[in-house]
């Protein structure tokens, strides 16, 4: 019975693949795709990645973003956006529906943080989804999670290196929790402005208030999710961990659809030709699912906000820019995935763009001082380095 459902499931998608399909590639370029990327090629990727993902909120640090839900829309035009352009430069003419959940899994989770920070905080929350998030990547494709193909390193040595890393990743983030920010108060700052902008190791985004709430100054209540009023501080706490735990996972999973195609290729045949090895090819797809799930979830909000949303028209170029850069991070990541595997990419990925955006924090915005701060800041960065020296090692 389980068969037939499993054989059922292939045919919708090769069908709904075939309906998507406008035509042949016949570029030189799809040619290509069919060769595995080479090891140097996933190194350059995480450095793309890890730079982009480190840098890409930077654009809106001084813009008001309100609840986040206008923002975030904006900001998946700009990645959907460089996906379109990927795909024009490829000549790709080929839509994989089955990717489109790999965007929608993005979204959601992205959805969950801003929950999660109104819930149990920006440090906590921030541990455990890009803990989970590591685990989920690290783990789909080390031990072939949803039916991918196992990624094992070739060597003891390497297993050995591949799990150190892991292991040094996860802990590295608990030094940058006792890192205190020298950032402007809400005393000095208009209560419309009062926002902050944070990113973890895959910079999505994530907005919190500083100081107290908003509404009639009343500590303890929320005005933008009221529903958490009704709710006692321990309830709030466990779902905004329940909500952080899910939201890592759905980071860690995002690009096992693609992968999925990747590994079964002969599944998804069209017309005599088989899915491209790059992963490139399935860029837009994921974007697309990035871009239609935002737009639904934007409308959900807008009635539940009575068509009265909050938006501020002046973080609309800043937004696109910044979604423009996470597209290309995620480029660099889904190069690294491709030529290293997803167990030796997650790793690098998810700590090196911490250290990106600590620089930036240290050296332009000024933001770390003080002895403590920089003895957490540099025990960090160097458990960090090693984890991703470690992990390229095992690749």
């Amino acid at each position: 019975m389980r068969s037939r459902r499993n054989a059922l499931i292939k045919k919708l998608n090769v069908i709904f693949t075939n309906f998507f399909t406008i035509g042949h590639r016949i570029d030189p370029i799809v040619s290509a795709s069919e060769e595995r990327m080479p090891k140097w090629a996933g190194f350059l990727g995480c450095i793309v990645a890890s730079v982009f993902f480190g840098s890409n909120l930077l654009p809106i640090k001084q813009f008001s973003v309100g609840d986040g839900f206008f923002f975030q829309f904006i900001y998946c035009v700009g990645v959907w956006l460089v996906g379109l352009i990927l795909d024009l430069i490829l000549h790709n003419q080929r839509f994989y529906p089955l990717v489109l959940i790999g965007g929608l899994l993005w979204t959601t989770g992205n959805l969950f943080t801003v929950f999660c920070i109104k819930t149990c905080g920006l440090a906590v929350g921030l541990l455990i989804w890009g803990t989970t998030g590591l685990i989920m990547g690290w783990a789909g494709g080390r031990f072939g999670l949803f039916d991918i193909t196992a990624q094992i390193p070739n060597t003891n040595t390497k297993l050995a290196l591949n799990y150190a890393s892991v292991l040094l990743a996860a802990m590295s983030a608990i030094f940058f929790l006792f890192i205190k920010s020298t950032t402007t108060t809400a005393a000095t700052v208009p209560k419309e402005a009062s926002y902050i902008a944070a990113v973890d190791d895959q910079s999505s985004i994530h907005l919190g208030k500083i100081g107290e709430n908003t509404d009639n100054n009343i500590p303890g209540v929320d005005a933008d999710f009221p529903f958490l009023n009704r709710l006692s501080d321990r309830v709030q706490k466990i779902l905004g961990y329940a909500l952080a735990a899910l939201a890592g996972i759905f980071y860690g999973v995002m690009f096992i659809p693609d992968q999925y195609i990747r590994d079964h290729r002969k599944d998804y045949l069209h017309l005599g030709e088989l899915p491209p090895l790059s992963g490139l090819y399935y860029i837009n797809s994921q974007y697309s699912g990035i871009l239609l799930s935002s737009l639904f979830y934007f409308v959900i909000y807008a009635i539940l906000k009575r068509n009265k949303p909050i938006m501020n028209p002046s973080v609309v170029l800043p937004a696109l820019l910044s979604g423009a850069m996470w597209g290309v991070a995620n480029i660099g990541f889904i190069v690294a995935i491709s030529a290293l595997t997803s167990a030796v990419a997650y790793p690098i990925v998810n700590v090196l763009p911490g250290i990106v955006t600590s620089l930036w924090s240290l050296f332009l915005f000024r933001e770390i001082q003080g002895r403590n701060n920089y003895i957490f800041l540099g025990i960090g960065m160097f458990v960090r380095i090693l984890a991703a020296v470690l992990s390229g090692l095992s690749a």
